[in-house]
């Protein structure tokens, strides 16, 4: 059991270590050690059907990677692909991670229980379902969390 007051003098001592160093005191993004998605690749499950996600496709080639305002290219516009398909969104497909994708991506945040911070990474990427397409004729068949 904790003692009365003692919440307050923990938080009187964080307050004064903060402005010690410097006021504020942050922890490191969680893609921080992640490369930009810098490209999208298509994947294949056990049905036969199609999944594309942003991945960073120079080396290492990885899916763990992340996308944040002012990002651009073919990953970011595989993200408002799949943010259009299963979440409902309308965004512009212009591959530019501007104000629009990044409101879109608070609200699929929220949605999924991820943490809201209008960045895209791993934890982002795992609790979002991902847009299944018709190997053959490339329509859109459902939304799924990754395998």
């Amino acid at each position: 059991m904790r003692k009365p007051g003692k919440s307050k003098a923990l938080l009187a001592t964080g307050a004064m270590m903060a402005a010690l160093f410097g006021g504020v005191i942050t922890a490191a993004p969680a893609h921080a050690a992640d490369p930009v998605c810098n490209g999208s690749d298509t994947n294949t499950d056990t049905q036969g059907m199609k999944w594309v996600l942003p991945v960073h496709v120079t080396a290492p080639f990885t899916s763990n990677c992340y996308l944040q305002y002012g990002n651009s290219g073919p990953g970011v516009r595989a993200l408002q692909k799949n943010m259009n398909s299963c979440y409902g969104k309308s965004l512009v497909l212009d591959s530019s991670f501007g104000q629009a994708t990044e409101d879109a991506l608070e609200d699929v945040q929220g949605r999924i229980g991820a943490r809201i911070d209008g960045e895209y990474g791993r934890e982002t990427m795992l609790k979002m379902k991902w847009a299944r397409y018709h190997p053959e004729t490339g329509a859109r068949v459902d939304c799924k969390y990754l395998p």
